[in-house]
C-alpha cells in the first residue's frame, strides 16, 4: 500500500491497517488519530509531526522511525520494536511503551508523563532533558542511557537497572525506589530529596531502617558529586575524579 491509498482510505473512515507495510513512507505532519497499526512495518517511516492520538502501534516493526514532535498521547506501543526511533520533542503522555524495544531511541525533550514504560529496553536511550514524571519504570533496564535533566519525580522504579547510565542534573522527588539498581550511575548535581520506600512498606514499624539499608545498597558504586541526598544532606565523593 502507498501513503496516498492510506490517506484516502483513512478519510473515507477507515482505520483498521494491521499488518501494513510502509517502511520508509512519509507520513509526517498527518492527522492519523485513533488509526490502527498494530503489527505494520513502518521501519525508518517519517512521522514527524504527526498526530498519532490513541494510535495502536503495538508490536510494530518501527526501528529508525522518526516521531519528532508527534503527538502520540494515550498511544498503544506495547511490544514495539522502537530500535534507533527518533523522538525528540514529542508528545507521549499517558502512552504504553511496555515491553517495547527502546535500544538508541532519542526521547531528547520529550514529554513521557504517566507513560507505562515497564519491561522495556532502554539500553543506550536517550531522555536529555525528558519529562518521564508519573511513569511506571519498572523492571525497565537503561544500561548506558542518558538521563540528564531528566524529570523522574514520581516514578515507580521497581527494579529498574539505571546501570552505568547518566542522570547528571535529574530531579527523583517522590520517586519509589524498590531494588533499584544505579551501579556506575552519574549522579551528578542529581536530587535525590524525596525518593521514598514501596508503600507497602509505610505500615511496617521497621521499615525506616530497612529503607535506610536498602539505599545504601541502591547506590552503591554510584558517581556522586554534588549530589543532593534523600535527607538533603550534599554528597561530594567523585568530585575531580577522572572517571
Amino acid at each position: 500500500m502507498t501513503a496516498e491509498e492510506l490517506l484516502q482510505r483513512y478519510a473515507a473512515g477507515e482505520r483498521e491497517f494491521t499488518g501494513i507495510n510502509l517502511n520508509g513512507a512519509n507520513l509526517s505532519g498527518l492527522d492519523l488519530s485513533e488509526i490502527n497499526f498494530d503489527c505494520a512495518e513502518l521501519e525508518n517511516a517519517n512521522l514527524s509531526g504527526a498526530n498519532l492520538s490513541s494510535a495502536g502501534l503495538g508490536s510494530a516493526q518501527l526501528i529508525g522511525a522518526n516521531f519528532s514532535q508527534a503527538n502520540l498521547k494515550e498511544a498503544w506501543l506495547q511490544s514495539a520494536d522502537l530500535t534507533g526511533a527518533n523522538f525528540c520533542g514529542a508528545f507521549l503522555e499517558d502512552a504504553n511503551l511496555g515491553s517495547a524495544d527502546l535500544a538508541d531511541a532519542n526521547f531528547s525533550g520529550a514529554n513521557l508523563r504517566n507513560v507505562f514504560l515497564s519491561g522495556s529496553d532502554c539500553e543506550k536511550a536517550n531522555f536529555t532533558q525528558a519529562d518521564l514524571s508519573g511513569s511506571d519504570i519498572t523492571e525497565t533496564g537503561l544500561e548506558e542511557a542518558i538521563l540528564i535533566g531528566a524529570n523522574l519525580n514520581n516514578t515507580r522504579l521497581h527494579q529498574t537497572g539505571f546501570w552505568n547510565a547518566n542522570l547528571s542534573r535529574s530531579s527523583f522527588f517522590g520517586a519509589i525506589l524498590d531494588e533499584t539498581s544505579f551501579k556506575g550511575a552519574n549522579l551528578t548535581n542529581a536530587n535525590l530529596k524525596g525518593v521514598k520506600p514501596e508503600p507497602s512498606l509505610l505500615s511496617d514499624p521497621n521499615y525506616m531502617s530497612y529503607f535506610l539499608k536498602l539505599v545504601k545498597q541502591v547506590f552503591e558504586d554510584a558517581i556522586f558529586c554534588n549530589t543532593i541526598m534523600l535527607d538533603g544532606s550534599i554528597r561530594n565523593d567523585n568530585c575531580g575524579d577522572d572517571s
